[in-house]
């Protein structure tokens, strides 16, 4: 039979109590979601247009970035041209609803945006959403 607590000074502690231990991790798993976020965030150096409305669900799409440099990123990965339209072909494949988000730096000219928006197309998706900051 197990013992009360405070039924006497020399009796066994009969339980554990896991509450505290269940805080503690709680309140890490929350530091590590939002140190995760800034991460992934800090991952591409990209400086994106501000506007006031911004899509948010952007997180449930594939991340495709073009850096200042040109350089083409696709989910934090450098890729190719012909890489990532091979990629997204086989994927819009198993996902006919799927949606790209575009990341491209404020600075770059719209002809480099719209030839990477053409090759997106060229895969086989037709959702494509652009990031912005708000």
């Amino acid at each position: 039979m197990a013992l009360l607590p405070g039924s006497g000074d020399d009796d066994e502690i009969g339980y554990i109590n896991i509450t505290p231990m269940v805080d503690v991790l709680l309140v890490l798993l929350v530091i590590f979601m939002v140190t995760a976020n800034f991460l992934k965030m800090e991952s591409v150096n990209i400086n994106l247009p501000k506007v006031n409305a911004a899509d948010p669900n952007i997180q449930q799409s594939v991340q495709i970035a073009i850096t200042k440099d040109g350089k083409l990123m696709m989910e934090d990965t450098e890729t190719t041209e012909e890489k990532m339209v091979a990629g997204l072909a086989r994927e819009s494949k198993y996902r006919p609803n799927m949606r790209v988000t575009l990341s491209a730096d404020e600075r770059l000219p719209y002809g480099a945006i719209a030839r990477v928006m053409g090759l997106i197309r060229q895969s086989g998706v037709t959702r494509i959403a652009l990031s912005v900051k708000r």
